[in-house]
């Protein structure tokens, strides 16, 4: 069984006896089990999780949401477009299910298409900090200061959701290559969340391409957080090979 069979929902299965003091797994608890496993890089969980949700109500659109922008992270580009096209059938016209859409395009090199969707996602009403942020993603090769724009828009419109979305963007500054900026967010976003493997594999990872000194200890607790986290790992790797040879050519 893939992990899309596992996507479909319909009647909700039965739930077994649960003990006193066990947490209710309802629609609620398993969102914020999502964002605990999205938070520690582990997107096959939160994609399990965001399915988990939708089994219990298929109305919950954060779960649409976060459910495609896994598989996008998963790189399943064509299923994430399935499930954008299945949620704008339950919110239609959207402008974050069409900006989501519009990051899976892009991501499956289908440029011009991910223009359309980004095009049509900023039009509407409502506009949300997640479309300014795949609106940064889609023009972030071509105007870069366009991108910074879009970029500030989305934290700046992002209310209590401030330190998801600066993470968000610091992810997609590192792909820019701004690594100050993008640790710049990411100080702000560890303070909220010091028990996020990704946050300090991202902090990390920027930290080695600027040649900070920090980078190895960043790595190595984004690695005690969650010891299988194979960005953390590479990455890590990487900064001990460069640290070999820089004591090699020293001596």
């Amino acid at each position: 069984m893939n992990r899309f069979s596992q996507l479909e929902f319909g009647e909700e299965s039965p739930k077994p006896n649960r003990s006193p003091g066990e947490a209710v797994r309802d629609a609620d608890y398993f969102l914020k089990e999502a964002l605990r496993f999205w938070l520690a890089g582990d997107f096959e969980m939160a994609l399990r999780n965001y399915s988990r949700v939708l089994e219990q109500n298929s109305t919950v659109f954060d779960a649409w949401v976060g459910q495609v922008l896994m598989l996008i992270e998963l790189g399943e580009y064509k299923e994430a477009m399935v499930w954008a096209d299945k949620a704008l059938e339950l919110f239609p016209e959207h402008p974050e299910l069409l900006a989501v859409k519009a990051v899976a395009c892009l991501r499956d090199a289908k440029a011009e298409k991910a223009i359309a969707y980004s095009d049509n996602s900023i039009s509407k009403e409502n506009v949300t900090p997640r479309v300014w942020l795949a609106r940064a993603e889609v023009v972030l090769g071509r105007k870069s200061s366009v991108a910074d724009n879009c970029i500030s828009k989305a934290i700046g419109s992002a209310g209590n959701i401030t330190p998801i979305i600066k993470l968000e963007a610091a992810r997609l500054l590192r792909k820019k290559g701004d690594y100050s900026a993008a640790i710049r967010y990411l100080n702000d976003v560890v303070k909220v969340f010091p028990q996020s493997a990704m946050v300090w594999c991202e902090i990390g990872c920027c930290q080695a391409k600027l040649g900070l000194s920090g980078a190895k200890a960043s790595l190595e607790q984004s690695l005690r957080l969650r010891p299988d986290l194979e960005a953390a790992k590479t990455a890590l790797k990487s900064v001990d090979k460069k640290g070999f040879f820089r004591k090699l050519f020293n001596w």
